[in-house]
C-alpha cells in the first residue's frame, strides 16, 4: 500500500483522500479547532494560533509517512477541500498506534470520521504491522465513541479521576483492540449473513443470550441482557395491567446475534409494541437488526397485526435513522422522553 505522503497514490476511500498534512494547511487546521464547539472534548486550549498550529505541522513537513515515537496529523480531504484530521503516534517499537480524529462541524452527521478512520486503521495494521491500536477520549464524547467502535475498537477501560485536562482531574476512557481481533472483526463485517431466525427463549439457550452485549457508547439507549430479562420477569403495568412481554433471541447463521422482545397487544396496549432490540457489539453493521425486524413484522402480520410500535431517545448517535430505514414513521407523539414511531405491517 502506498505511504500517506505519495502524491501519486494517497490512501483514498469512496469518498475520501487522507495525506501527511504540510504547512500550507495551516489556515485551514487553526480555523476548525478554533471552534469551540469542535475543541469541547480535545486537548488543546483556545485559542488555537497559527502558531500552534505550527509548532503541530512544521516536524512533519518532509514526511511521507507516519515515524514510530512521533505524532502525525493526516488531512482528511473530500472533493479537495480539508475538512478535518486524523491524528496517529507510533509508540518508540512501531508496533503501538494511538488513533484520534477531529472533524470541521459543517462535516458532522455525514460518516467521514469513521470511513477515514477506519480507513487509516487498516493500514495501520496491514501494512504498518501494528498489534495494539488505542484510542483515549473525554467520556461524555459518545459521538467519538461511536466512531472507535464501528471501526473495530472495544471499549476497555474508564478510570476515574486519572487524567488532568483544563485544570481539573477527570475521567479517561480508552478504547482498543488488537491486530489479531481487529481481523476477526474484519472478516465477520465482510462476510454475508445467510440465515437470520428469531427462537424461544428456553432454559436451553438462555445464558448463550445473556451474554450478548451492546457497544459502551450504546449504554444509555440500549438496556443490557441482564435488565431485559428482569423487565420481562417483573414486567411494567399500563394502566394497571401488566405488559405481556414476547421475548425471542436473534439468531444469525444458528449463532446467538441479538435479542429482542416486544409486548403482546391487550385490552391496554392496543397494538405491539417493540419493546427492547439489542444486536450484539461484534455482529452490528452486518444488517441482522433490519432482518430481524423484517421476521418479527412478518409473524405479527400473520396474527392479524397491522401495526408495530416502538419508541426511542432521539439523540445524536441513536437509533433514529435505523428505525427509518426499518420502515417505521414518526407520529409526532412523545413516549415519556421518548419519540414515538409505528411500522405498518402488510
Amino acid at each position: 500500500m502506498a505511504e500517506w505522503g505519495d502524491t501519486a497514490n494517497p490512501l483514498t476511500t469512496d469518498r475520501l483522500v487522507v495525506r501527511v498534512m504540510r504547512p500550507h494547511d495551516i489556515p485551514t487546521f487553526a480555523a476548525y479547532r478554533n471552534d469551540p464547539d469542535v475543541a469541547r472534548h480535545q486537548l488543546w486550549d483556545l485559542p488555537y494560533t497559527d502558531d500552534d498550529a505550527h509548532g503541530d505541522l512544521d516536524d512533519q513537513a518532509d514526511r511521507s509517512d507516519v515515524v514510530a515515537g512521533r505524532w502525525t496529523q493526516l488531512a482528511i480531504e473530500h472533493d479537495g477541500e480539508v475538512i478535518g484530521d486524523v491524528a496517529l503516534h507510533l509508540d518508540a517499537t512501531g508496533k503501538v498506534a494511538e488513533i484520534g480524529f477531529t472533524l470541521a462541524r459543517e462535516h458532522w452527521g455525514h460518516g467521514y470520521a469513521t470511513e477515514a478512520a477506519g480507513a487509516v486503521l487498516a493500514d495501520l495494521v496491514d501494512r504498518v504491522g501494528v498489534i495494539r491500536v488505542i484510542g483515549e477520549l473525554d467520556p461524555p464524547n459518545t459521538a467519538s465513541a461511536r466512531v472507535l467502535e464501528r471501526i473495530g475498537l472495544r471499549h476497555e477501560v474508564t478510570t476515574k479521576k486519572s487524567f488532568f485536562w483544563r485544570g481539573e482531574w477527570t475521567d479517561n476512557t480508552t478504547y482498543s483492540t488488537t491486530a489479531e481481533d481487529w481481523c476477526e472483526w474484519r472478516r465477520l463485517q465482510a462476510t454475508p449473513v445467510d440465515e437470520v431466525e428469531l427462537v424461544e427463549i428456553t432454559s436451553e439457550n438462555q445464558e448463550a443470550y445473556a451474554g450478548l452485549a451492546a457497544h459502551e457508547g450504546q449504554r444509555r439507549l440500549v438496556a443490557p441482557m441482564l435488565g431485559n430479562y428482569g423487565d420481562a420477569l417483573f414486567p411494567p403495568e399500563e394502566q394497571c395491567v401488566p405488559l405481556v412481554p414476547v421475548l425471542r433471541g436473534i439468531a444469525a447463521d444458528t449463532e446467538p446475534a441479538g435479542f429482542l422482545m416486544y409486548a403482546a397487544a391487550n385490552e391496554t396496549v392496543p397494538e405491539p409494541y417493540l419493546w427492547r432490540l439489542l444486536v450484539d457489539a461484534k455482529h452490528q453493521g452486518r444488517g441482522i437488526g433490519r432482518m430481524a425486524l423484517d421476521l418479527l413484522a412478518t409473524a405479527l402480520a400473520s396474527e392479524g397485526h397491522r401495526v408495530l410500535m416502538v419508541s426511542f431517545v432521539d439523540d445524536r448517535g441513536g437509533p433514529k435513522e435505523f428505525y427509518l430505514r426499518s420502515g417505521f414513521e414518526l407520529t409526532g407523539t412523545m413516549n415519556g422522553d421518548e419519540v414515538e414511531a409505528r411500522r405498518r405491517l402488510k
